[in-house]
């Protein structure tokens, strides 16, 4: 999660440099070999209108250039909020490793989960380490999360995903509002599928990975 009251975050350029600041394939085949494989957009892959687009790679030089677009050819500094339980520590000096090789210093601030998620809550991180899962089958669970924010206020009634990262998205939230609503099956598929690419394209966001698990059963 990529913090907008961060100044360096708000513009969308730095959001999509990050993204390539960051070894998905490295950290899959080796300590999260097994546990994880990459996914990039808000929805799990497996699930009805999931879109199985991993459009990123590791990419210093194409995050260079994006960063001397956005005026920030030097970097700039960072602090990275992560638990202090595996296999987010490991996660989060890969992050810190390779954010460096395109100019950015990540320093990274371990804690509890829960206190992780206290400060995430009050969006008062700048970059924070953290997993989601959906609450139920059907695509709005985490739509209404990532992609929808009524109310930016320091003080509104819910403070989903979007509102905890400070974009403030009033357009893409109507487009969350009209996919729920919508009764045709196949355009409300593609309503969902829009809306994970928008996000993965402009939000603050950098969508990673996706749990597996191992089961052995007789």
């Amino acid at each position: 999660g990529l913090n907008l009251k961060t100044t360096q975050f708000q513009n969308v350029k730095v959001r999509q440099a990050m993204h390539y600041l960051v070894d998905y394939d490295g950290m899959v085949n080796s300590f999260l070999k097994g546990r994880e494989k990459v996914h990039q957009t808000f929805w799990p892959s497996g699930f009805w209108a999931a879109l199985d687009e991993n459009e990123y790679k590791f990419d210093p030089a194409k995050a260079k250039a994006l960063l001397a677009e956005a005026g920030l050819k030097d970097g700039f500094e960072v602090t990275l909020d992560a638990p202090n339980t595996q296999p987010f520590t490991n996660m989060a000096q890969s992050i810190q490793s390779t954010m460096a090789q395109g100019g950015i210093k990540v320093t990274i601030v371990p804690g509890e989960q829960k206190t992780v998620l206290t400060k995430y809550r009050a969006r008062q991180h700048q970059m924070l380490l953290m997993n989601w899962g959906p609450d139920y089958m059907d695509p709005h669970t985490n739509a209404d999360s990532f992609a929808r924010n009524p109310d930016n206020s320091d003080a509104p009634k819910s403070k989903p995903l979007a509102w905890r990262n400070s974009w403030d998205i009033p357009e893409i939230t109507k487009m969350t509002d009209a996919a729920v609503r919508e009764r045709d099956e196949a355009k409300r598929e593609q309503d969902y599928k829009d809306l994970q690419k928008k996000v993965m394209d402009e939000g603050p966001f950098i969508i990673m990975f996706q749990d597996t698990q191992q089961l052995a059963t007789r």
